[in-house]
């Protein structure tokens, strides 16, 4: 038995698979087997298959048999006719799967050097993109530092404002908190005022003229003590309105910064676009710059030539 070979594809596997072909009348080929087979590659199949036609000859009964008897000569004819043109057509498939291997390794080789050609010219390209770009950068990065620490400041005088509004907050609510511990004043006064009622009614029996007096003194207390809660609840009122009128100022001082902030982040924009014209109007420059320069020098070239003939005239003259 032989070992097994590449992609677990046996001898006994391309053999049974020859016979098969033979036994349909078919030619057992390389291209034949894989198929039958289902996977394997030429140089694994190929000396599988030689080897198998090594033993067709025996297997025919071309040759010696077993007794030592031969086969009739046209038998043995025809069987060295079928093996050396099976072994002549896979030898065939052999050497076009070479070929065909090779082109394409060729091919595969070349489309490697052009993409290493390639790519170096992009490395290049952007090497030079990446420098100009970094010019660029280094200017705006200036421009981004001063509009930042303008930034920073204005964060500060936000916050300072915040903590203003946050005062502003605390005292209108202890402010509330008066006026709601003056109205429970209020209502006790008026509780206090109806148990007075309840008793000058449970007197007025006894004494007309003193439920009268009593009553007549609750009433200028109930009077007074709406007068006074009125007046509290009007200065409260009155703080209430300075207070509402202070908060609307900061809001309006935040929106303000707000958008002054909002104007910084504009011009920062407008500074990184700048930066962008500039770097296009120094390419420009660059450009023009080069082509004085040779405009120059084939004016310097042109007028040297023409200078030659009459240096040389002079010499001759002065000789």
């Amino acid at each position: 038995m032989s070992p097994k070979m590449n992609r677990g594809i046996q001898q006994d596997d391309v053999w049974t698979a020859a016979d098969a072909l033979i036994a349909q009348g078919l030619r057992p080929t390389i291209e034949r087997v894989r198929q039958h087979i289902g996977r394997g590659s030429p140089n694994t199949v190929s000396p599988m298959l030689e080897a198998w036609f090594a033993t067709l000859g025996p297997r025919l009964g071309v040759g010696e048999s077993p007794s030592g008897e031969k086969l009739p000569a046209p038998v043995h004819k025809a069987a060295v006719s079928l093996w050396e043109s099976a072994l002549a057509a896979a030898r065939d498939e052999v050497v076009q799967a070479f070929i065909a291997e090779r082109e394409a390794l060729a091919k595969e080789r070349a489309a490697q050097a052009e993409a290493r050609t390639e790519l170096a010219l992009r490395e290049r390209a952007l090497g030079e993109r990446q420098e100009a770009m970094d010019e660029a950068v280094k200017m705006a990065q200036a421009q981004t530092a001063d509009l930042s620490s303008r930034l920073t400041e204005m964060r500060l005088q936000l916050k300072q404002r915040d903590a203003e509004l946050d005062v502003l907050r605390a005292r209108m609510e202890a402010l509330d908190k008066d006026r709601e511990s003056t109205r429970h004043a209020h209502d006790e006064i008026l509780r206090a005022n109806a148990e007075e009622r309840r008793r000058l009614d449970e007197r007025y029996t006894a004494t007309e003229r003193r439920w009268l007096g009593e009553l007549d003194r609750a009433r200028q207390e109930t009077r007074q003590a709406k007068a006074t809660w009125t007046e509290q609840e009007r200065r409260a009122q009155a703080i209430r309105s300075d207070l509402e009128a202070e908060v609307v100022r900061l809001d309006a001082q935040l929106h303000d910064a707000r958008a002054e902030s909002a104007a910084l982040r504009e011009t920062l924009t407008l500074a990184h676009q700048h930066a962008e014209e500039l770097r296009g109007m120094l390419a420009s420059r660059h450009a023009a710059d080069a082509d004085a320069f040779e405009q120059l020098h084939r004016r310097l070239s042109e007028r040297a030539r023409k200078t030659t003939p009459a240096r040389k005239k002079l010499m001759l003259r002065r000789r």
